[in-house]
């Protein structure tokens, strides 16, 4: 993409609000448009797809930068792009058919559909309902578990076989948290009801109809000169990662102009054409509140007077309207869609690389379509380097805390063998060229990495993922002196490697 500086972002920015404010003619799609690419440029999104529904007609369909940076494809509206957590809403409308058809009722027990299901709580086990897989209230932190999905060889199945070891940290709908795991909950529920996976029924009940005939729910037959977004980081493309066991959470993979149909779905009540995918009634269900997420400050710029959860979808209110939205991100795709049924329109954004860019943008959208104005991507801008700033800065005083002239408490002989966490599986450390590796034998070599000796028995590591920050391993003994196990501690805002207890066998 051609180069577009911060000042002439500001620069387009002020003439089209100065002209709005003047009462010239209001801001059209081409000004739009022009502000998209000169925010793409300055975020350095390597690409980008935009579309917004409105009463029923596609008035903005575009793509923005490349699919791949290396091969300079170009991204346009057929491009298809992982969608991450967007696709939890398309797990809720299918089990909202299902009410629909009889064959379940939102307050009956996960457990009557779906006998296997277990939970480290035995109350919770039995009391959690059909709609409590969908709001995140299951009594567990954000994100709980999801080590157990992201690159490993489980199944579905097994990963909610396994997820039963993760202490409960709330009682049920106590507070909200974020559960990937209780949607890949959800998909096996799907499966017990009508003996179809989840995939198949998301394919026939929902693609097909919608004429989505480009969507999938894997990305397992991907390759070069197909129409796809690769994943980037930092503008360059990653490899892919398979997302088949999240399916329910987090595996869909669609283009803007399918994802609009999917909006124009929502914002006719479940009906499309002369069809009914699901029924006013539920959808209704789906949108309204069900969990309190986070406290409200209606006096922000972006004020709103709360924000709540419903069945895949969050809600909130913004200038006098409901918003109903929900967004997804994974390493590389970050993604939101928003529909806003009293206006009758709706918009979704999709992106190949995690960026400010894309709440700034759904900001920015919202204004444009309520209130005639543009200005959020001036706001985000300066934030684009902040974490990786913070990132500089936290290892600079983990440096000066660093205890200098210290060795391991035993030869490194000593530190190898397997070792396992019950909830996770087994990992293996090894000595090669006299340096130790550690390995999490379900993530294959994503999570692989070198040990290098930071102080006393802790170990800097930096795995195989491009994604996640560098971080530390630190062993413990027993009385005998002996090795017992370790514990990992990664920071980052995804996944809870600090909740890994792995001990040697």
């Amino acid at each position: 993409m051609r180069k577009i500086t911060f000042s002439l972002v500001c620069v387009v920015l002020l003439s089209l609000l100065t002209g709005s404010a003047n009462g010239q003619s209001n801001l059209t799609y081409e000004d739009l448009d022009q502000y998209i690419q000169a925010a793409a440029d300055s975020f350095d999104m390597p690409g980008l797809a935009v579309g917004i529904i409105q009463n029923d007609e596609v008035v903005f369909l575009k793509g923005y930068g490349y699919s791949n940076t290396e091969t300079k494809t170009m991204v346009d509206e057929n491009t298809l792009f992982g969608i991450a957590s967007c696709s939890k809403a398309f797990t809720a409308a299918c089990l909202a058919m299902l009410v629909d058809e009889g064959k379940i009722d939102w307050d009956d027990k996960v457990i009557d559909h779906y006998p296997s299901f277990e939970l480290y709580d035995p109350f919770i086990t039995r009391e959690l309902m059909v709609k409590d897989l969908l709001c995140h209230r299951a009594g567990y932190q954000t994100f709980d578990g999801d080590l157990l999905w992201y690159g490993t060889n489980y199944s579905r199945e097994e990963v909610i076989q396994r997820f039963r070891h993760r202490e409960n940290p709330y009682s049920l709908r106590e507070r909200y948290g974020y559960s990937n795991i209780m949607f890949i909950a959800a998909g096996e529920l799907i499966k017990s009801v009508t003996g179809m996976t989840w995939d198949e029924f998301v394919i026939e009940r929902i693609f097909t109809p919608l004429g989505m005939s480009n969507s999938t729910t894997t990305n397992a037959g991907f390759r070069e000169g197909m129409n796809i977004a690769w994943p980037h980081l930092d503008g360059s493309p990653m490899s892919f990662i398979n997302y088949d066991n999240s399916g329910p959470a987090a595996s869909i993979n669609t283009s803007a102009s399918e994802l609009l149909r999917w909006t124009q779905l929502m914002l006719n009540k479940g009906q499309w054409n002369d069809s009914i995918l699901f029924s006013e009634s539920q959808y209704y269900k789906l949108v309204e509140p069900h969990t309190i997420t986070r406290a409200a400050r209606g006096e922000r710029i972006d004020g709103t007077h709360f924000y709540t959860y419903g069945l895949g979808w969050a809600l909130k209110d913004y200038d006098g309207r409901k918003i109903i939205d929900h967004g997804g991100g994974l390493p590389g795709f970050h993604s939101k869609v928003v529909f806003v049924p009293e206006d009758d329109f709706g918009y979704v954004i999709l992106a190949n690389e995690i960026s400010l860019l894309v709440p700034a943008l759904e900001h920015d959208l919202l204004d444009f379509l309520l209130n005639d104005s543009l200005g959020w991507v001036e706001r985000y801008l300066p934030y684009k380097d902040m974490q990786k700033k913070s990132e500089t800065e936290k290892w600079e005083k983990l440096e000066k805390e660093r205890i200098p002239n210290t060795t391991p408490s035993l030869p490194l002989e000593a530190y190898t063998g397997l070792y396992e966490d019950e909830m996770y599986g087994q990992a293996e450390v090894v000595l090669s060229d006299h340096k130790l590796n550690i390995r999490l034998l379900p993530s294959g070599n994503l999570f692989d990495a070198d040990m290098e000796h930071w102080h006393l028995d802790t170990f800097r590591i930096k795995v195989k993922d491009p994604f996640l920050p560098a971080g530390f391993i630190t062993f413990s003994l027993g009385e005998d002196g002996k090795v017992t196990g370790f514990r990992i501690n990664i920071e980052n805002p995804d996944f809870h490697f600090y909740k890994l207890d792995f001990k040697k066998i």
